[in-house]
């Protein structure tokens, strides 16, 4: 994952760096104020699936909010985490947060605002990460089902 390539990188970096810090070679650059960039920190709330969003913009929260804050949504009063989805160009328009049957590689979907995002491996509160269709082998009702 990405995450764990820049951790990589960010440690070989740090153990390049440290030497020269510590032997005063290294001469600090103040950043320049017009360059800097401020956004508000993120909250677990913001892992919380708007279904009403594109399945592109959903894709790519699940990548960026993992493993943290996660993206999450409701079922039956439970968080059901998002960890692994893919954004599928709709074949059918599908009413956003209804859960549908898709195909092997993605065996179920969830209709978005435009488009639907297929789900590979979900958390249900309190279980082990699975993929979709071991969880739908213990949830044979779940199609058909509305999230959020």
């Amino acid at each position: 994952s990405l995450g764990s390539r820049l951790a990589q990188v960010g440690a070989d970096l740090l153990m390049e760096t440290l030497p020269q810090w510590f032997e005063g070679s290294l001469r600090p650059q103040p950043q320049k104020e017009e360059d800097a960039t401020y956004t508000r920190p993120i909250l677990k709330s913001d892992g919380e699936i708007d279904w009403n969003l594109p399945a592109v913009e959903l894709w790519r929260r699940v990548r960026a909010f993992y493993p943290w804050p996660g993206c999450f949504t409701l079922w039956q009063g439970k968080a059901l985490n998002i960890l692994e989805a893919v954004a599928l160009s709709p074949g059918e328009e599908v009413e956003p947060g209804k859960v549908i049957s898709l195909s092997p590689e993605a065996p179920m979907g969830v209709g978005t605002g435009e488009g639907i995002l297929g789900l590979r491996q979900i958390q249900l509160a309190g279980k082990k990460p699975m993929t979709a269709a071991e969880f739908l082998r213990g949830q044979r009702t779940f199609i058909g089902q509305r999230l959020g």
